[in-house]
């Protein structure tokens, strides 16, 4: 499949579902041909080991990020570097502060996030298109059921 985007900002939901599916997917895919070159936060990290954590235990969890960190592959950037803008994020709009971040790496990078799906105030069309950035949902792709 091929994907809207070529440079993208992962959410900690995109890459939880990206390590839950497995090296045959076609994002796995993507990624691995260079067709696209993702990014993500180290919030969502954290996110993405917590929840994996909770879904197929500590140690698979711990093996599969550290696989991720590890890799060439991911760009993971600390929140250092654009604490302000996820500030100002959080402070004008009703979204989570992991999400802030992601958007905020985005926007700071001018490309787009990619989410898992379209949750909480991220339903919200209106807040969809009040950031200066593309949003997608994997969702929209691929059927994640």
């Amino acid at each position: 499949m091929k994907y809207p985007f070529k440079e993208v900002v992962f959410d900690g939901g995109a890459v939880i579902e990206l390590l839950l599916s497995g090296d045959e997917s076609d994002l796995f895919k993507n990624i691995l041909n260079n067709e696209i070159t993702p990014m993500t936060t180290s919030l969502a990290i954290i996110e993405t080991e917590y929840i994996l954590c909770r879904k197929i235990g500590r140690q698979r969890a711990f093996e599969k990020v550290d696989n991720l960190i590890d890799s060439i592959f991911f760009n993971i950037h600390s929140l250092e570097n654009f604490l302000r803008d996820i500030s100002i994020l959080k402070c004008n709009n009703p979204i989570s502060l992991p999400d802030c971040a992601t958007i905020a790496l985005a926007t700071k990078n001018k490309i787009p996030a990619l989410f898992a799906k379209k949750e909480g105030e991220l339903k919200n069309p209106l807040i969809i298109n009040a950031f200066e950035i593309d949003l997608f949902f994997l969702e929209d792709f691929i059927d994640l059921d």
